[in-house]
């Protein structure tokens, strides 16, 4: 019971304005105990999706939303149970999803490794970079439930997961589901592994479906690409042609939307691509059109403002802030900058 009053406050976090949220924690002591019973019976939990389509820098990606009930079994099956069990035999590279790492977790520990390699070898070298085709919808159910077998001995857990993963069709997870974060960010450990005990590379580390290798020998790492290819296809994950390729360090490469390369003297400079720069100017037009017409309020721009500029700290973006923060100004006819978001405590 504590651990579903427990999930249930987390599930609620950021979508407590929601009616059906409301509806659930007006009689959340009833709720969590009904969900209890059904849980020890072995009673079906599925609840259905709420499935709806988005465009995310301009790719359509499907998303599959449970209803909150459900939420919270996830939340709780997620917390109680798969974390604990799987994230031990990750590798420290894998950041995606992991309670204390992170977007910026992973660009830092990426910016320690070309430090590294910069002291042993200049600038010579090169990175390879590693992209899955449509990861989440091509992803094996029946190597997620080994993978879920491998960690898990309680058959009533096992049954649980097993039910979630058909619940999702013939093949992939949807996104929407914590469970399927967890599942999608363990999935490919066994490369993982490969890549940083056997291959002997300089450097690697992956964030979902995004990973890279760094090695002073091109041709060591068209091998480690070769083999990769081989564990991916026995895995039934695709890898992107177009997007898995070895990049010259000296010429810089792209990495999680960051252009990435060396300064003066060996200095990781990291900077905003240019095309998220671009996205956020226009969208701040089109927001200013929506604040004109009354349909948004400057209150909610800000905000939205205010996450993006955040997603520039830590980059060497000074210029970028300035010239926004400008437009900013001039757009919504204020004289000083927006707020800056608080750090956390």
């Amino acid at each position: 019971m504590n651990s579903l009053y427990r999930a249930q406050r987390q599930a609620a976090r950021g979508v407590s304005w929601k009616a059906s949220t409301q509806r659930y924690q007006i009689n959340w002591l009833l709720n969590i105990n009904r969900t209890r019973r059904d849980l020890l019976a072995g009673n079906d939990v599925r609840r259905g999706f709420h499935e709806f389509d988005v465009f995310e820098r301009g790719k359509l990606r499907h998303i599959s939303s449970v209803h909150f009930s459900e939420r919270v079994i996830h939340k709780s099956l997620s917390q109680n149970a798969l974390v604990p069990a799987m994230t031990p035999s990750l590798i420290d590279r894998n950041t995606a999803n992991m309670k204390g790492k992170g977007l910026s977790y992973a660009l830092k520990k990426l910016k320690k490794d070309l430090a590294d390699h910069y002291r042993e070898h200049g600038s010579d070298g090169y990175v390879l970079l590693m992209d899955y085709s449509g990861y989440f919808a091509s992803i094996d159910h029946g190597g997620v439930k080994k993978l879920v077998r491998k960690h898990l001995d309680d058959p009533r857990l096992i049954a649980l997961s097993d039910s979630l993963i058909d619940s999702q069709g013939e093949r992939g997870l949807g996104l929407g589901s914590e469970p399927n974060q967890v599942w999608a960010v363990a999935y490919p450990n066994p490369i993982d592994h490969y890549v940083t005990e056997l291959c002997h590379v300089e450097a690697y580390g992956r964030y979902m479906d995004d990973s890279y290798a760094i090695h002073e020998s091109k041709d060591h790492l068209r091998l480690v690409a070769a083999c990769v290819a081989i564990l991916c296809e026995d895995m039934c994950i695709v890898p992107n042609p177009k997007k898995t390729r070895i990049v010259k360090l000296s010429n810089g490469f792209t990495f999680l939307k960051k252009k990435i390369f060396y300064g003066e003297d060996g200095k990781v400079v990291m900077r905003p691509c240019r095309e998220s720069i671009t996205r956020e100017r226009r969208k701040l037009k089109r927001q200013a059109g929506l604040v004109s017409e009354g349909v948004m309020s400057l209150e909610d721009v800000t905000r939205s403002y205010q996450s993006w500029r955040g997603s520039l700290t830590g980059l060497s973006a000074q210029r970028t802030m300035e010239s926004m923060d400008a437009l900013f100004r001039s757009l919504f006819k204020i004289t000083e900058d927006p707020p800056q978001r608080p750090k956390n405590r």
